[in-house]
């Protein structure tokens, strides 16, 4: 045993056990062996009797143990066990209080079976790790063992008020319930490290019954503390401790049954699992050294007192915290490449919301729109990623420096107004790169002029697919971090890191750093869309958006006489989603990896409100799919249609599960279009897809939308997979069957292997080569050969022939093929005219943009016919 254990107060009582009388008491005379047998693990001179026994004979047994312990069982009812409790304190007896909800207040002596009764054997095996050569301790961690064991839904509160700043009035109430929540963990954290409790701080608070949170975090010495207490998503048991060496960590999982330890080492050694220890023996084991020295165990009830008047310290001066942040953030929505049709221009729904949840926490924030700003300016330079990765190494490039300095100087304003502050900033560029790197580059390039100016920490974040992490940390001096996945709970650690120094980044969740050994890439933090705030748009110039409908359709409207010649007035919309994740499970697509669902009451509410402050009625939504279940779509159709809210939205669609009735009911709640992803008439190749779906739901959706009144977008792909004429001739067929259903086709391309999208090479049956083809219209390709099929050389040539069949089809049955629909003439022309009168003027229209775009591909995405080999 080593010196640490033997030393230990807890311990030594063990060493005296054989000399101190026991008496358990157990609720009924069942109970009383099982509770007995438990405790003989401690020490063997224990006696056993019911509560009932014990009140008949209470003189005796009082005398019995006036020199011993007695230990109330978990059975006991507190208000039959509290006489006696208080007898044998005053006969100088120690006590162990098993019940779930002991007296209060109790005695400093009377030592609770909770999770404060910490095993010794925790001492003993973290000093045996650092012993054995695992380095110092540098992490603490204590925790609710959240969802590990026990699946919680998501989470169902929000810990900002009126939909975007956080509630830091607490009730007298709801404080001592936060701090009875912190009391056992401040304490488990003081007995590892002393002095713990009186270091950590409170970063988050939550007030919610059944839903409290409370978050806080230290720093003391070298060793980084952590509490995280969330009663929503706890799993079973109270607590879990972690103690982070440098090569292993030591593991106290407690549950109902008691403590378990582990100690997880280095790969090589794998888990050292020990034993569970029951709570009672090992509460007992803390009596005893209560009984040696009252100050020493965490699991008395005046170790208890003190971590509570330090849980409320912290608690009492969050709010202080809150409004004194000493770190602020900008965020940089960066110009994206465009496609030719590309009419959709929104301000960043990603920037609004980390916005809006750093706000809720009391930071600073400023967003700077660039693409307003500089979209519509020539930045095709960034595309070329030979070229930035020289300008970053440091070359010489005139023009794409002076693009740098122009866009860079918009940042630099807010940058400049919180180092005035004497504040510290974070700045995070947010990007969606579906064109090669171009957004990443020209991001690479803005974050090194931002760290070549000023002390700022920059962040990479975005879709997560698109985000290529190791690139852009490998650039030189451009980006301290990148966030993989959901950027809120990232954003908030990077945030406390920058300001206060409280946490390494190797911690936060969803981060990714340099590491003395490389990158460190932390596991990815979902945040849930009912605990987030409502959407934040105060800082976008929305001016930058307010269009009017294109002239040339205005033109034809009044030639016909639908419209007088009163000016059109610009307006903007706005972007929204309520739903993360898809319930499908498609092959080739990322939105796979994970589910999640807003309440259709959260988003009628934050829909209307977003109306109301911005003074806009239309929306885009960018959900995977809106009908993720057609119950919960109702519920905010009718909330909609219920509050009048006199809204107008598209978002995308699963094709299948939409009946007639509640297809009429999207529409009257102000559906205008919906966006299906059909992608093939076969259902052989739907079933390879794992789509889901069959194509007769296909086609009894979009007849249920198209009755409504529901625009119909399709998309389909060609050329999937295994796909043969015989899978060609069946879309055609579904194509032809449906041509006065299809009010639009809009994304109809070859299918191509794009990194990030997560397909199994095994069943999808291909074997992917380590070369790229780059395509015309920027993108690049991963080049693959079917197993059993062709090899690409000759299935490029195959998916472009299946989609010059199909498109031919297409335009025999008089369907248009537009990538992209000019929102604002869709949103203007809704609230006037049918969907007849809309298709005809809007959807057969030919295109006819003012002038050919600046950054955009050279062909539409649906074109992409010849590649560029990539060396």
């Amino acid at each position: 045993m080593s010196r640490r254990v033997e030393t230990d107060p807890a311990a030594r009582g063990v060493a005296t056990a054989h000399a101190t009388e026991i008496v358990a008491v157990a609720g009924t005379r069942a109970t009383v062996a099982p509770l007995v047998d438990a405790l003989r693990r401690v020490g063997p001179r224990v006696f056993g009797c019911s509560i009932e026994d014990a009140r008949a004979r209470a003189s005796a047994l009082l005398a019995r143990i006036a020199g011993g312990v007695l230990v109330m069982g978990e059975d006991v009812p507190p208000a039959d066990g509290a006489p006696l409790v208080e007898a044998a304190v005053q006969a100088g007896a120690g006590v162990v209080w098993c019940a779930a909800a002991p007296p209060s207040p109790l005695p400093p002596e009377v030592v609770r079976a909770s999770a404060r009764a910490l095993s010794p054997a925790f001492s003993g095996l973290l000093t045996a790790a650092r012993g054995g050569g695992d380095g110092a301790l540098a992490r603490l961690s204590v925790r609710c063992p959240a969802g590990r064991r026990q699946p919680r839904p998501a989470s169902v509160r929000t810990p900002f008020f009126d939909g975007a700043r956080q509630r830091l009035e607490l009730t007298e109430e709801e404080q001592e319930r936060l701090a009875a929540l912190a009391a056992d963990a401040f304490c488990l954290a003081d007995v590892v490290v002393p002095g713990a409790a009186r270091a950590l701080e409170v970063t988050e608070l939550v007030a919610a019954p059944g839903a409290d949170r409370l978050v806080a975090h230290a720093r003391v010495g070298d060793v980084f503390l952590d509490v995280e207490l969330d009663l929503e998503q706890a799993g079973e048991g109270p607590l879990e401790l972690e103690a982070t060496l440098a090569r292993s960590a030591v593991v106290c999982r407690f549950t109902a049954a008691g403590a378990s330890l582990s100690r997880v080492a280095a790969l090589s050694r794998g888990e050292l699992p020990q034993a569970t220890e029951p709570a009672a023996p090992r509460a007992l084991r803390h009596a005893l050294a209560v009984r040696a020295d009252p100050a020493t165990s965490p699991a008395s009830s005046g170790a208890e007192a003190r971590a509570l008047a330090e849980a409320r310290r912290a608690i009492a001066g969050y709010r202080a915290r809150v409004e004194a942040r000493p770190v602020e953030l900008v965020l940089v929505h960066v110009p994206r490449f465009r496609n030719v049709q590309d009419e959709l221009e929104l301000p960043s729904l990603a920037a609004g919301r980390l916005a809006a949840f750093a706000r809720g926490h009391g930071f600073r924030v400023a967003v700077v729109d660039l693409e307003a700003l500089f979209g519509h300016e020539e930045l095709s330079c960034f595309a070329d990623d030979a070229r930035v990765d020289a300008w970053l190494a440091g070359a010489d490039d005139p023009q794409l420096s002076a693009r740098v300095e122009r866009l860079g100087a918009a940042i630099d304003a807010p940058v400049r107004a919180l180092e005035a502050r004497g504040a510290r900033g974070l700045v995070g560029l947010s990007i969606v790169d579906y064109f090669g790197h171009f957004q990443a580059n020209l991001a690479s390039c803005l974050a090194r002029r931002v760290k070549s100016t000023s002390a700022c920490a920059t962040v990479l974040g975005g879709e997560r697919d698109q985000v290529d992490g190791d690139r852009a940390l490998g650039a030189p001096g451009a980006f301290d971090y990148v966030v993989d996945g959901d950027g809120e709970a990232a954003l908030l650690g990077l945030l406390h890191l920058v300001g206060y120094g409280d946490r390494p980044a190797s911690t936060i969740p969803g981060v990714w750093s340099r590491g003395s050994a490389g990158l460190v890439k932390n596991k990815l933090l979902r945040s849930h869309l009912n605990a987030m705030p409502r959407p934040d748009f105060d800082d976008v110039d929305l001016a930058r958006y307010r269009r009017a409908p294109p002239p040339a359709l205005v033109a034809r409207l009044r030639a016909d006489g639908l419209v007088d010649d009163e000016a059109v007035e610009p307006f903007a919309y706005l972007p929204y989603a309520f739903v993360k994740g898809c319930t499908a499970k498609c092959e080739f697509c990322s939105a796979k990896e994970w589910l999640d669902v807003q309440s259709p009451e959260k988003t009628a509410d934050e829909l209307q409100a977003l109306a109301a402050r911005h003074g806009v009625r239309d929306f885009v939504l960018l959900d995977n799919l809106v009908n993720v279940s057609p119950r919960l779509l109702e519920r905010l159709c009718r909330r909609l249609i219920d509050d009048r809210a006199g809204l107008q939205w598209t978002d995308s669609c699963r094709p299948t599960g939409i009946s007639r009735e509640l297809a009429a009911a999207m529409r009257e709640s102000g559906c205008l279009l919906l966006n299906y992803g059909a992608e093939s008439g076969s259902d052989k190749i739907l079933t390879l897809m794992k789509k889901g779906l069959s194509s007769r739901d296909i086609v009894e959706t979009l007849q249920a939308t198209h009755a409504a009144g529901i625009i119909n977008r399709v998309n389909f792909i060609a050329g999937y997979f295994h796909e043969t004429p015989d899978d060609v001739d069946l879309t055609i067929r579904l194509v032809e069957s449906l041509s006065a259903e299809i009010d639009v086709i809009g994304c109809f391309q070859g299918f191509y292997l794009f990194p990030g999208m997560g397909v199994d090479e095994a069943e999808a049956g291909v074997r992917v080569r380590p070369g790229l083809d780059r395509l015309r219209s920027g993108q690049t390709t991963l080049a693959y050969d079917e197993i059993g099929g062709l090899p690409w050389e000759e299935k490029r040539d195959v998916i472009d022939s299946s989609r010059a069949r199909i498109l031919s089809a297409m335009e025999g049955a008089g369907i248009r093929t537009l990538d992209k629909i000019n929102e604002h003439g869709l949103f203007w022309m809704s609230r006037r005219f049918d969907k007849a009168t809309v298709k005809r003027y809007l959807l057969d229209a030919p295109p006819s943009p003012a002038a050919p775009r600046p950054n955009q591909a050279p062909l539409p995405p649906g074109g992409q016919r010849g590649r560029v080999e990539l060396g």
